[in-house]
């Protein structure tokens, strides 16, 4: 298959993220998982209660339970004695009590004998019974993203299973330099550290990783490894073997096996990103470079997982100064790494200098878009970035 070799044959940024999100309906894969394991994950259908909470009426506050019409003539200059008994908070109120007086506001006179100064209506300073819920309130609806504080109510509730979106993507990496992890690498070797680098990113939002094979340079191979999962998967990123290099045969092999929807996009870095539609499902020609899987996951990958209905954590931005000017690159759709720190109340934002391997990816803590036929950004303006990480 003919490579990228100029400018004019990249497809426009834009136009290349408008073909994934347009021509890929949301799987429809559900599962029930214990909800101990449920945070990060996406609900596929409504929950509801299976207790009301609480389920009798509570004592608030501590103090002493009481028969509220046995205190309405109550007051600072007419102390009434009342029979009562002590309750604490969150207590279930005995049989026949309707109303909670603070234990700072009686004076005991002997037991379950309190002298009393202050009137109280029914059910003051109590818990209403299923004021938090009734049994069959929904809880959740559909689409929502669980995190730890659902959990516990969840577990509350007598919610011990939920049913979620049950999205797995496939990672393949391909290469005759690639070697797993357990291996250490020779000169002109690699370690297969992308896929897993993704997959940390994927699992985070609640999806399940599915690992081929490490494949060698053989488009045939290539092809053969993505049959073999694509059926349990609902999107397939391939590692490297994407630009135009002799020995790059991902493009060939997600050629042969469906339909090539484009190969080669104006986004720096992220040139070499290919599509493919294989059984109705998407299947993505990843850079080789972290950043470049990097950028593509955050640009291209995670805006699908939201039309989805994945929890994608929403982008963080912030304003700062820069400290550098930064050149558009014609043609181009620029996601610059930046190192964006605190200095007397402003923030500064720095480029991250580009250099080989996974360090530029670890100092920098946020993304610079510079859009395509954008003028130069100048040392001193004030530009947005979309933070990667806070800490």
């Amino acid at each position: 298959m003919p490579r990228i070799t100029s400018l004019n044959e990249l497809l426009p940024f834009n136009e290349a993220k408008n073909i994934l999100l347009q021509s890929f309906s949301k799987p429809m894969t559900l599962k029930k998982i214990p909800t101990i394991h449920a945070s990060g994950h996406t609900l596929s259908q409504p929950v509801y209660s299976n207790r009301t909470n609480p389920p009798v009426l509570l004592s608030g506050p501590d103090g002493i339970a009481v028969k509220s019409i046995e205190t309405l003539l109550a007051s600072q200059k007419n102390p009434v004695l009342v029979n009562a008994v002590r309750v604490n908070t969150g207590m279930p109120m005995p049989e026949g009590y309707d109303a909670v007086i603070m234990i700072e506001e009686v004076t005991e006179i002997e037991e379950s004998c309190f002298r009393i100064h202050t009137p109280v209506t029914p059910y003051q300073n109590t818990i209403s019974q299923g004021i938090d819920i009734q049994k069959g309130d929904i809880v959740l609806d559909a689409g929502h993203a669980i995190n730890s504080f659902d959990i516990g109510a969840l577990l509350s509730y007598g919610i011990l299973e939920v049913p979620v979106l049950h999205i797995q993507v496939g990672l393949i990496a391909t290469g005759d330099e690639i070697i797993p992890l357990q291996k250490i690498p020779l000169p002109g070797q690699i370690v297969d550290s992308n896929s897993h680098m993704i997959a940390s990113y994927l699992e985070e939002i609640g999806i399940t990783p599915v690992f081929g094979q490490v494949v060698p340079d053989d488009p045939t191979s290539i092809t053969e490894e993505i049959e073999k999962i694509i059926d349990k998967c609902d999107l397939v990123l391939i590692f490297g073997g994407s630009s135009a290099g002799s020995k790059d045969f991902t493009v060939d092999a997600i050629a042969d096996g469906g339909e090539l929807m484009f190969h080669g996009v104006g986004m720096a870095p992220g040139k070499p990103v290919s599509l493919s539609s294989m059984h109705g499902k998407p299947v993505i020609g990843m850079p080789g470079p972290s950043i470049g899987s990097l950028i593509v996951l955050y640009e291209m990958i995670y805006p699908l997982l939201t039309n989805w209905g994945l929890p994608i954590p929403p982008s963080v931005h912030v304003k700062g100064k820069l400290m550098e000017t930064v050149l558009p690159f014609p043609g181009f759709d620029l996601f610059l790494m930046m190192k964006v720190t605190m200095n007397d109340g402003v923030n500064e934002i720095t480029p991250v200098p580009r250099v080989f391997g996974h360090m530029m990816g670890v100092r920098a803590n946020a993304i610079l878009h510079v859009n395509e036929g954008s003028e130069s950004l100048e040392k001193g303006s004030f530009v947005s970035v979309k933070m990667t990480r806070i800490r």
